[in-house]
């Protein structure tokens, strides 16, 4: 069975977005979630939704998977939309005990709610069509401009790759440890909301111990294999810029376009 698909994990397929410079990648996520502030219309959010659907269709992903990607922000969006729908003054159109949903919160609920969902769809494209190795080196190769003031941008690319590597592995062994410890007769998803949170702090011991061993393990590797911080190192693969880049670059800047200058339909 295919392993669910969550932030940080790469899923190789031969799809064209797997082809793509991992700069062009970062750089074209990054300048939509900057260009996701100035769209203003609903329709504006529905084509650039449609285009996120696509690129995942393109990049060969499950959509069950982008819909799983939306939980570690799950409760950050229903603040957030519960929040924009009944502290948001205007035009009451339903009231619910002391609480007022108004025209305008709607409104606005949607815009954030549509917001966080483009981002967190876009950024599951880019964390499954390219590999942390890719990542690291694009990254590296886009902060790199900053050498010039002395920037560390060698050691921030490794501390990204490293903490990417690392979640899709805590996430495992948090799920094996509670599964063990389930099947101890330990009861996660029963009692008060007080009993619930201390049950889960057997979970964080061995969570942590187990995270500092693979830490220990990996500085170990690391420094056998001869690394050494601030030291200039070879790259294996050379990064140049494709024709498919530079269509996908006017691609996405066709699309970001025709989103902010949409009329409101």
């Amino acid at each position: 069975m295919r392993k669910r698909s969550f932030f940080g994990q790469y899923n190789f397929s031969d799809s064209l977005l797997c082809k793509l410079d991992p700069r062009v990648k970062i750089v074209l996520v990054f300048s939509i979630v900057v260009f996701l502030f100035f769209v203003k219309t609903i329709s504006g959010y529905m084509l650039l939704l449609l285009f996120s659907i696509f690129l995942i269709l393109l990049a060969k992903s499950k959509i069950s998977d982008v819909f799983h990607s939306l939980a570690p922000i799950l409760f950050l969006l229903l603040f957030t939309v519960l929040f924009q729908l009944f502290f948001t003054p205007g035009k009451v159109v339903y009231s619910f005990f002391f609480l007022n949903v108004t025209s305008e919160g709607i409104y606005l609920a949607t815009y954030i709610a549509m917001r966080l969902m483009l981002l967190s769809f876009f950024t599951f494209v880019l964390t499954a069509t390219t590999s942390n190795i890719e990542l690291t080196d694009g990254f590296e190769s886009v902060i790199s401009p900053l050498k010039i003031v002395r920037f560390p941008t060698e050691d921030v690319a490794l501390m990204i790759s490293i903490a990417m590597r690392f979640v899709p592995v805590l996430f495992e062994e948090a799920t094996r440890i509670m599964k063990a410890q389930t099947s101890r007769g330990v009861l996660f998803n029963k009692g008060s909301l007080m009993q619930r949170a201390r049950s889960f702090l057997p979970l964080l011991l061995p969570l942590l111990l187990n995270a500092f061993n693979r830490a220990d393990q990996l500085a170990i590797a690391m420094e056998a294999r001869g690394f050494v911080v601030g030291k200039a190192r070879t790259k294996y693969r050379e990064m140049r810029i494709k024709k498919i880049d530079l269509f996908f670059i006017f691609l996405f800047i066709l699309i970001m376009t025709a989103s902010i200058m949409i009329k409101r339909i």
